[in-house]
């Protein structure tokens, strides 16, 4: 690159005079750098909006789920029960004994002092529905336990070592009496240490249209729909009961205010203006952004319910500052007298127009936060290319100015040699 040589000849400071020509040359960048600054402003004001939009959508579409309003609570009498209730569970009441649990299936064998525990090369695992015969490779204690286990039969062995010597252990995988089984070939005598059983419920008098349930692993699904109950321990007269949860659809609803009251602020801080700065926010006086808190704030104040109160009958309403309002217990007490009512009114009619304002704003064809945006977008690509485009003819200009200046030196120390010597020969003609 060509540099301007700083006055050596006619002592101007041509680095300072070309970066002034090289500020006047880049006025037109400047600009487009300022209106492309402008234009990264709105877009992120209208972002943040359209954020804050699709989570009020977001939220409706929670509120609107038909679990929301259909969730129940388990409750029980007794800790020897365990209760989980599905988002499909359904109200109702179980009384029952937990009459036994579910064992597991345990089988031992004495090792031999002498000689090998298996009388062949090979044991039989006996179940009621099949057997499974296990290649015995080394006739040892650990290598009949190894071969077991690496069949994956659904029997685990262990060695134990006892006071009176060693023993092999043949546990089932898993508890129930179809898990059951016998094990052949081994050169002692097996004993049943634990009897592999299912465990039994008996709900109600067997006498007067009682019944009993059975389950292998002591998990119960047939109690009440939808809810599983896991017995921890034998016991009688438990109850379990499950009532409408109100909570869930409570904290929906909670939830879509609070989204609401955020999109609210968002707006409230991009289109504020500040007295003591005398800064306006981005999108101050802007229609659309105006016209969108209108329809949240007229979503709510028009409102009418099905008898034809407005939505406060709910708990929800606006209060003062222009914000929305939950009040729980109202809520909570208008689901107790109303479910249905309720539910059409909160999550049908208030979260369908909220969903219908989010989509009109934030629909990824047509939503008009979203068009805004695009064009921003395009603006910004426009601008930013331009700006580009500045930055090589800026630099092709600097190069010509440093070329210039150079050769004005040059030229400039040309003349000075001339006048030098014709000063040296006039000199000498004086003499």
């Amino acid at each position: 690159m060509t540099s301007a040589v700083d006055g050596l000849v006619s002592g101007l400071d041509t680095s300072t005079i070309i970066s002034q020509l090289m500020s006047i040359e880049a006025a037109p960048q400047t600009r487009l750098k300022t209106k492309a600054s402008q234009q990264q402003t709105l877009t992120n004001a209208y972002q943040a909006i359209n954020a804050k939009m699709l989570a009020v959508q977001n939220a409706a579409k929670d509120l609107a789920t038909s679990t929301t309003w259909t969730a129940v609570k388990a409750g029980y009498t007794s800790s020897a029960v365990s209760v989980a209730a599905s988002t499909t569970a359904l109200s109702g009441t179980a009384t029952f004994e937990v009459a036994s649990m579910a064992t597991t299936h345990v089988v031992t064998s004495a090792v031999p002092q002498s000689g090998t525990p298996a009388s062949g090369s090979s044991l039989g695992l006996v179940f009621a529905d099949k057997t499974v015969n296990v290649n015995v490779t080394t006739n040892t204690p650990q290598g009949v336990a190894d071969a077991i286990n690496g069949a994956n039969a659904g029997v685990r062995a262990t060695v134990v070592t006892t006071t009176t010597g060693q023993v092999l252990q043949f546990s089932a995988t898993g508890s129930g009496a179809a898990k059951s089984f016998s094990v052949t070939g081994l050169d002692q005598p097996t004993t049943v240490m634990t009897q592999g059983a299912d465990g039994v419920v008996n709900v109600g008098n067997p006498n007067a249209g009682g019944y009993k349930l059975t389950s292998a692993d002591n998990v119960y699904t047939g109690l009440i729909p939808g809810v599983t109950v896991t017995a921890l321990k034998p016991e009688a007269n438990i109850t379990v009961s499950t009532t409408a949860d109100s909570s869930k659809a409570a904290t929906a609803t909670q939830n879509l205010v609070a989204a609401v009251n955020s999109a609210l602020s968002t707006i409230d801080a991009a289109t504020a203006y500040n007295p003591t700065t005398k800064v306006s926010g981005p999108l101050a006086g802007n229609a659309l952004v105006r016209s969108l808190r209108e329809q949240l704030l007229g979503a709510v104040s028009q409102g009418k319910d099905n008898n034809g109160g407005g939505f406060s009958t709910a708990g929800i309403s606006l209060d003062r500052t222009g914000a929305v309002k939950f009040d729980q217990t109202a809520f909570l007490a208008s689901v107790g007298k109303d479910p249905a009512g309720t539910q059409a009114t909160v999550s049908t009619m208030l979260g369908g127009r909220f969903t219908a304002i989010a989509d009109g704003a934030t629909n990824s064809t047509t939503g008009r936060l979203t068009q805004v945006i695009q064009g921003g977008d395009s603006n910004l690509r426009r601008l930013n290319a331009e700006i580009t485009n500045w930055d090589s003819r800026l630099a092709a200009k600097k190069v010509s100015l440093q070329k210039q200046y150079t050769n004005l030196e040059t030229a400039l120390g040309k003349l000075k040699d001339q006048a030098n010597w014709l000063s040296g020969q006039l000199a000498g003609l004086s003499s």
